[in-house]
C-alpha cells in the first residue's frame, strides 16, 4: 500500500468558495519543473514533480493589454473600475484575471483595494490564496491573518487560512480553521473537501473517506471530493475502489489520466500507458495525457513492466 499525501495532478484543495462555487489552487510545494522522479520518492514528492512538468504555464510576452481586449467581462470590470474606482471594483477586476490565470495582475488590483480600504477582508484572503499558489505559504501567511483579524466569522477566510496552514505542515492547525469555517457553515462543501486531503497527508485513510463522503452527499458534483476521495480508498490500500470512485466522475477522459498517474505513482508502467491513451482518445486535446503516456512509454521501454 502506498502511503498517500497530496492529491493527484489533476486534483486540487477546494481553496475557498464564491458564490459562484469552489475556487482551486495547485499542490502547495510543488517541486520545480523538470525534477526527475525517483522510485523512492513518496508519492507526495511523486505527484508534485509530476504537475510541475505538465502544468501549463501563461505564455511569455502575451499582453495584458490583449487580453483585455479580447475578453469582454474583464473589458467591462476594467471599464467600471476607471469610471470610478473602488476596493470592490479592484476586487471585481482581480476576480477576471483569476479566471484568466494571470495571478500576477490579479495580485495588484488585490493589493490596490487592500490599499483603498484596509479593513477589505475579501481583498487580502484573495493576496493570502495567490501567495499559496504560487508555492510561498510562508508569504501567504500574513495575509491570511489579515484577513481573519477582519472577518473573523467567515468560513472562506478560516478555509484559506487552513489551506495555508496544511501547506505550511502545521496540519493539526489547519484541521481546527476547516472545523471552524464548518461550524459557521455547516454547508462548506470546500471545508470538508480539506480537512479530507488533510486526513490523508496524516495517514488517516477511515477519517478522510468519511469527509469526503460528507462533502459529496453536501455536493454530489464537487470534482475535488470525488478525487481526494479515490486516494483515501488508495491510502487504505483499496486500489479496486479508488479506480472505480476516479471512474464515476463522468468526466472519462481525466478519470482515465488520474488512473493512469496512480498506476505510474505505483510503477505499473504498462498499464499507466493504457490508461494515459484511452485519456488522450477520450480528450484528443488532452496536452497532459499525451506529455504522460510518452514517460510512461519509456519508463516501459527502459526498465520494463513490473
Amino acid at each position: 500500500m502506498l502511503r498517500v499525501g497530496v492529491y493527484l495532478a489533476a486534483m486540487t484543495l477546494a481553496a475557498g468558495c464564491a458564490a459562484r462555487g469552489v475556487v482551486r489552487h495547485i499542490e502547495p510545494s510543488a517541486p520545480t519543473a523538470g525534477g526527475q522522479e525517483s522510485p523512492g520518492d513518496s508519492l507526495e514528492t511523486f505527484m508534485g514533480k509530476v504537475r510541475a512538468r505538465s502544468e501549463r504555464v501563461r505564455p511569455p510576452g502575451v499582453a495584458a493589454r490583449m487580453i483585455e481586449a479580447t475578453d469582454p467581462l474583464l473589458a467591462r470590470s476594467l471599464l467600471a473600475l476607471s469610471a470610478r474606482p473602488s476596493a470592490a471594483r479592484h476586487r471585481a477586476v482581480a476576480e477576471q484575471y483569476l479566471r484568466l490565470g494571470i495571478l500576477d495582475v490579479a495580485h495588484e488590483h488585490l493589493s490596490a483595494a487592500a490599499a483603498i480600504d484596509p479593513r477589505d477582508a475579501a481583498a487580502w484572503d484573495g493576496m493570502a490564496r495567490i501567495w499559496r499558489n504560487w508555492g510561498f505559504p510562508h508569504l501567504a501567511l500574513p495575509d491570511a491573518y489579515r484577513a481573519l483579524h477582519f472577518a473573523p466569522d467567515s468560513p472562506v477566510v478560516h478555509n484559506t487560512l487552513g489551506t495555508v496552514l496544511q501547506a505550511l505542515g502545521r496540519h493539526a492547525d489547519a484541521r481546527a480553521h476547516y472545523e471552524r469555517a464548518l461550524a459557521l457553515d455547516a454547508t462548506a462543501a470546500y471545508a470538508l473537501t480539506n480537512l479530507c486531503y488533510g486526513w490523508i497527508q496524516d495517514g488517516q485513510a477511515a477519517k478522510a473517506i468519511e469527509a469526503c463522503r460528507q462533502a459529496l452527499r453536501l455536493q454530489p458534483h464537487l470534482e475535488e471530493a470525488r478525487n481526494n476521495l479515490a486516494l483515501a480508498y488508495e491510502a487504505s490500500g483499496d486500489l479496486a475502489a479508488a479506480l472505480e470512485t476516479f471512474a464515476s466522475s463522468g468526466e472519462a477522459g481525466r478519470a482515465q489520466y488520474n488512473a493512469g498517474i496512480v498506476h505510474l505513482a505505483r510503477r505499473r508502467y504498462h498499464e499507466a500507458l493504457k490508461a494515459f491513451e484511452l485519456a488522450q482518445t477520450l480528450r484528443p486535446r488532452f496536452r497532459a495525457a499525451a506529455v504522460m503516456a510518452r514517460q510512461a512509454n519509456r519508463r516501459l521501454q527502459d526498465e520494463g513492466a513490473p
